[in-house]
């Protein structure tokens, strides 16, 4: 019989986050530069943990769990979006753009395109550690 209970109240909570979706804010260019530019970003990227720094002269770093050494691209903020290439420094850019959405409920930022979308926060320090 308990376990009865417990499986009605497990019920009701789970559909109540159904209904209950926390608000996003889409970011403008001036907030996502503030956001980004000198910092390092934690998130989750195809299940792997990562870590990405963003330089104030257009270059980032972006290492997963695992990797030996960071992957290096270009980036840019404008239009209000975080854009970047990564076909590398000497070649010629071609960009991939994402709007930045903050869910300030849970405290999370979201890169997002058509077909993709991944959490990440700010970390604390520079640090390309993803372990």
């Amino acid at each position: 019989m308990k376990w009865i209970m417990a499986l009605f109240a497990l019920s009701g909570i789970l559909l109540s986050g159904q209904t209950a979706m926390a608000e996003e804010t889409a970011l403008n260019t001036a907030q996502i530069k503030e956001l980004l530019v000198g910092k390092t970003v934690e998130g989750i990227h195809f299940g792997s943990h990562t870590r990405q720094y963003f330089s104030k002269s257009g270059l980032t770093l972006w290492i997963k769990n695992g990797d030996a050494e960071p992957s290096e691209a270009r980036y840019k903020v404008e239009n209000d979006k975080y854009c970047s290439s990564w076909t590398g420094l000497w070649a010629e850019p071609e960009w991939g753009c994402f709007s930045i959405h903050h869910d300030k409920d849970q405290g999370l930022y979201y890169y997002i395109s058509d077909d993709f979308r991944a959490p990440f926060i700010i970390g604390k320090t520079f640090s390309l550690d993803a372990n």
